[in-house]
């Protein structure tokens, strides 16, 4: 008996040492892994739409960034269209478009283009960069809410001026800010560039070094200058996971380029529907979710501007013809699981907000909340791991869901920061912003 108490006791030390050395291994393989997910603060999920505004036209930008939707009204009266005439060609209530008419919105995010926008000429880079750098630290970017995200496209690495374009930006913003000697988002006046072109993981660390090197010359924090890389070739959607995992302590969207993009494959047209387009959305969603960022759509091309050839009747239809296409892109994108749309104009702005806000109603964030609510009550008065909420099998996997869906509508002032934190779904720290966006949107508080 004694022989085989001495046994087993011999057997639980042994398998006692034998957990106790898996689990160091499991927490070692798990904090190496980390580094291949993105911890992005709460104000990159409000990346709903990217505003796109060339950064040689200073004037052009500050409206992009001061206006956002509000021109909206005075393009329906150009064009002769009522409030309900573009309800109904879009298909949706009125009461949402007269209520984004009635308060309009800034643009989440404008980008500063210094790539495609501006021809390849040295006096008009130069030019640009005087722009850029002054509308980045002069405009009005906060308003009454949330301060919109500031972004700047380079050229890629491809082009010569590249490296330095960048770099020329991010001095003559620092010399104006003294750097950024506090955890303030608003102190060095860019949230971050989106980085065109980039094809290879290889130019990940080049991108890396570059930008490693400048936060340290300049005094800003480590990856304090965030990336949002642009999927417009081939070998960029091929090596798309890769990409993503060695970008991941910066990156903070994957954007799709259809253009570039039909021109690498050598299709016969851009074609938004084409099904190579159509695998390259589904692969900038999942590797997008994998690593903790949000999936950007393109743009859609056909602006809803007048054509001079044409006479107000038919300009009217092209109008709303235009809008209903940007608004019909910007639901497939949202319900293919993006986060956000390029736009370029005020009006593919309101009807990219419009899209987006389906699934974001009250009663939908709601029956959100109501998940986590019943599933904490399961887990911590039930014991039970997995319960039916409202008929739904519901389970650890469904209460993540839920949590991701109320993050997003708390970065965009869409639910309660105040309930928001109590269901454990911002943090303390983020309360603040999450505030600003509430009240932007018009709740209490």
């Amino acid at each position: 008996m004694a022989r085989g108490d001495d046994t087993m006791d011999h057997r639980s030390a042994s398998l006692a040492e034998t957990v106790a050395r898996a689990e160091a291994r499991r927490r070692e393989v798990l904090d190496g892994l980390r580094r291949y997910r993105a911890d992005l603060p709460l104000r990159y999920w409000r990346q709903v739409a990217h505003y796109t505004t060339p950064a040689a036209d200073a004037a052009t930008a500050r409206k992009a960034v001061e206006g956002g939707t509000a021109p909206m009204g005075r393009i329906l009266e150009r064009f002769g269209v009522t409030s309900r005439d573009l309800a109904a060609r879009l298909e949706v209530d009125p009461e949402r478009v007269n209520r984004l008419l009635a308060h309009p919105q800034r643009a989440p995010l404008v980008m500063l283009d210094g790539e495609d926008a501006l021809a390849d000429r040295a006096d008009v880079v130069a030019a640009a960069m005087d722009h850029a750098a002054t509308v980045l630290r002069e405009a009005d970017w906060a308003g009454d809410g949330p301060p919109t995200l500031r972004f700047y496209r380079p050229p890629g690495f491809r082009l010569e001026s590249a490296i330095r374009d960048l770099h020329l930006l991010l001095w003559r913003l620092a010399a104006t800010t003294g750097g950024e000697g506090s955890s303030d988002p608003n102190a060095f006046p860019l949230d971050g560039i989106v980085v065109p072109k980039l094809e290879h993981p290889e130019e990940v660390d080049l991108l890396f070094e570059i930008l490693d090197a400048a936060e340290r010359e300049l005094g800003l924090p480590a990856n304090r200058i965030r990336v949002g890389l642009l999927v417009e070739s081939g070998w960029a959607a091929t090596q798309l996971a890769e990409i993503a995992r060695r970008a991941a302590p910066r990156l903070c969207a994957l954007i799709f380029g259809l253009a570039d993009y039909s021109a690498d494959l050598g299709l016969p047209r851009i074609q938004t529907d084409h099904p190579l387009a159509e695998w390259a959305r589904a692969e900038i969603v999942a590797v997008a979710g994998g690593v903790g960022v949000p999936a950007i759509d393109g743009m859609t091309l056909d602006y809803p501007v007048a054509d001079p050839a044409l006479d107000a009747k038919a300009n009217r239809e092209r109008f709303l013809d235009r809008m209903a296409l940007v608004y019909r892109d910007a639901v497939r994108a949202r319900e293919l699981g993006m986060a956000g749309k390029w736009v370029g104009h005020p009006a593919q702005l309101f009807a990219v907000l419009l899209a987006f806000e389906t699934g974001l109603e009250p009663a939908a964030l709601e029956a959100e909340a109501a998940k986590l609510e019943a599933y904490r009550r399961a887990v911590e008065h039930e014991a039970r791991g997995a319960t039916i909420i409202g008929g739904v099998m519901s389970d650890r996997a469904t209460d993540r869901h839920a949590r991701m869906v109320l993050r997003r509508a708390t970065a965009l002032g869409r639910f309660d920061p105040e309930r928001s934190l109590r269901l454990g779904v911002i943090d303390p720290a983020e309360l603040e912003e999450a505030r600003a966006a509430w009240r932007a949107q018009g709740g209490d508080g």
